[in-house]
């Protein structure tokens, strides 16, 4: 076991140096492990480790990027690993960001392989034709133990890739589906073109597929937007009981300006609580119509009305449509974090609007 002993001249906040004092106590059993404590990476959220790979026989750089509250909590959290770490990583945690304010969202540790300041060898390991099967044993025979031993998990996994990536994330789905919980397909390359074969290898002898499936890509790449569609219809034919699939065309973007839209509605897919609209009739509708005032506050008033056989919501100039989800419970397209639920007791309607993180707010029908 030689572990290298080169310092690293960056300082870390008082959790990081708790945490790293965990880590390297942990640590004694990876001896591929070339890091003896993580380095900091440019956002202050993730912390990079050097690994040399017996797989691959070359060295990689792990970045990890932390959810808000790891270090004072203790639970355990899902994980999303990532090829390309080394631009995929800030681009996650923008997206995460991003999502937070508009849906109640699920932050995972997110895990991403790369190569730091070596050459970029992803042409070698994410080809599923070349290096993929090695890269893939790198990652479930060293990356994996490793992060299990390291950090707090759960055995929620999942991965993203994008272009070879994309490629590479296709190969594992239908080779190992039984490897991650959730498979994000972004852009794949070689336009898509490998995207059916290995599906219809896989059927050929499977009847299901157990896994949560994102595809995804810019509108101007025409040929991969047209693979796309002739793989969903495939997997849809398959009436697959356990697949969950969604595939999103990312409109007025190509290959490049895609990449952060296509990781964003990745991440919503699998991480952000989205409600599924269902159909109320309108006279159900028209019980929740009228004027309602806050209990705390009886002069703020707030009108509910049907309009096109859809329920709004007005307390100000432009209302905003309620969307069903249950028989009495509805949200908003716009922030999908809060929720509108219909009560009615004694005769009189009532309506609780609840957010994340936020206290209840109750409001009365009046008339």
């Amino acid at each position: 076991m030689n572990h290298s002993r080169k310092q690293q001249k960056y300082s870390l906040s008082f959790f990081m140096g708790i945490l790293v004092a965990y880590l390297l106590l942990s640590q004694l059993a990876f001896a591929q492990l070339v890091s003896e404590k993580p380095s900091p990476f440019i956002e202050k959220e993730i912390v990079n480790w050097d690994y040399h790979s017996k797989q691959v026989n070359d060295d990689f750089t792990i970045y990890i990027h932390f959810p808000p509250g790891y270090d004072t909590s203790k639970i355990s959290y899902p994980v999303l690993y990532m090829t390309d770490g080394d631009w995929n990583m800030t681009v996650a945690m923008n997206c995460f960001n991003m999502l937070l304010q508009d849906y109640t969202t699920i932050e995972p540790l997110i895990v991403g392989i790369g190569y730091g300041n070596r050459p970029n060898k992803r042409s070698r390991d994410l080809n599923p034709s070349t290096g993929g099967p090695a890269f893939l044993k790198f990652i479930t025979d060293e990356v994996m133990p490793f992060v299990k031993s390291t950090y707090r998990i759960t055995d929620n996994k999942a991965l993203y890739g994008y272009s070879l990536g994309g490629m590479f994330t296709t190969y594992v789905l239908f080779t190992y589906p039984e490897l991650f919980n959730m498979i994000f397909i972004g852009a794949p390359g070689n336009n898509g073109n490998e995207l059916l074969a290995p599906a219809q290898k896989y059927f050929a002898s499977h009847t299901d597929l157990k896994s949560k499936v994102f595809v995804g890509v810019g509108s101007y790449e025409h040929e991969t937007t047209a693979n796309i569609e002739k793989f969903k219809a495939y997997l849809l034919k398959q009436n697959c009981k356990q697949l969950e699939l969604e595939t999103a065309i990312t409109p007025n973007a190509g290959h490049g300006a895609a990449l952060a839209q296509v990781m964003q509605n990745a991440i919503a897919f699998a991480y952000c609580t989205k409600h599924k609209p269902i159909v109320v009739p309108a006279k159900t509708l028209q019980k929740y119509a009228g004027t309602y005032i806050l209990e705390s506050e009886p002069n703020e008033k707030y009108t509910v009305f049907v309009q096109n056989e859809k329920l709004y919501f007005k307390s100000g100039q432009s209302p905003t449509q309620l969307v069903p989800y249950t028989k009495d419970g509805f949200f908003m397209y716009e922030n999908q974090k809060g929720t509108f639920t219909f009560k009615e007791e004694a005769g009189k309607m009532s309506v609780v609007y609840e957010e994340t993180n936020q206290k209840p707010t109750s409001l009365k029908k009046i008339n």
